[in-house]
């Protein structure tokens, strides 16, 4: 019975012995990579059906020194650049954005004094735009006017029986052109006024701030 023990106790050793080397962390340099069927495996080399994929090498505790990540498909290395360039072309636009508004601020400090300045410049334009509108406006009535009387002149010799001049009717046609052609000038203006208007709104509340901003800088200089 004596002599079974340590037998007994050999066995239980070497069970033991069996088990923890049949653990993964028990392995120097060891590899862990998931198959399709997302088994985890463990050995001392990756197959190279798994090399493209996910896989981790550990340390004698079992713990993860090193993870090379999964190789990105063509799709996914597509969608990144097309994400990189649009990126790119957005802070592009930002970068030339911040340059403009830099520019025009630079100008409107140095065009401006005060904000009155700002509204005498924008009635002056304004003004000016109005005065082309009435021109175009009063062009317009007088050739609607001679527009009507060539027509007229058509009509009456056409209810004489004659046959009304080419001459006339080329003179219809041009005069219409006229017309028209005021017409569309006048409504370029019209939305060029808007314009005006909007964007001296715009200068005269960034001018603002722009004053509050210097006024605070200077008195931050006083006060050091």
């Amino acid at each position: 019975m004596f002599k079974t023990i340590p037998n007994l106790k050999n066995l239980l050793l070497s069970g033991m012995i069996a088990i923890f080397l049949l653990l993964p962390c028990a392995y120097a340099g060891l590899n862990k990579w998931v198959d399709e069927k997302g088994q985890v495996h463990y050995g001392d080399r990756v197959p190279s059906e798994y090399l493209a994929k996910e896989h981790s090498q550990l340390n004698e505790q079992g713990v993860i020194l090193r993870t090379s990540k999964a190789l990105k498909t063509e799709e996914e290395l597509s969608a990144e650049e097309s994400n990189r360039k649009i990126k790119a072309a957005e802070d592009k636009k930002r970068l030339i954005k911040a340059r403009k508004q830099a520019l025009r601020d630079r100008v409107l400090l140095d065009t401006f004094t005060r904000e009155s300045d700002l509204s005498l410049a924008r009635d002056a334009r304004i003004e000016a735009i109005d005065s082309q509108i009435s021109l175009a406006e009063t062009l317009i009535k007088n050739d609607e006017k001679k527009l009507a009387g060539v027509k007229g002149r058509i009509d009456k010799i056409e209810k004489s029986g004659r046959v009304a001049p080419e001459n006339l009717h080329k003179e219809v046609l041009s005069v219409g052109r006229q017309i028209q052609n005021n017409y569309a000038f006048i409504e370029d203006k019209t939305n060029e006024r808007n314009e005006i208007l909007e964007t001296f709104k715009q200068d005269i509340s960034r001018f603002r701030q722009l004053k509050k901003e210097r006024s605070k800088a200077l008195e931050k200089q006083r006060g050091q």
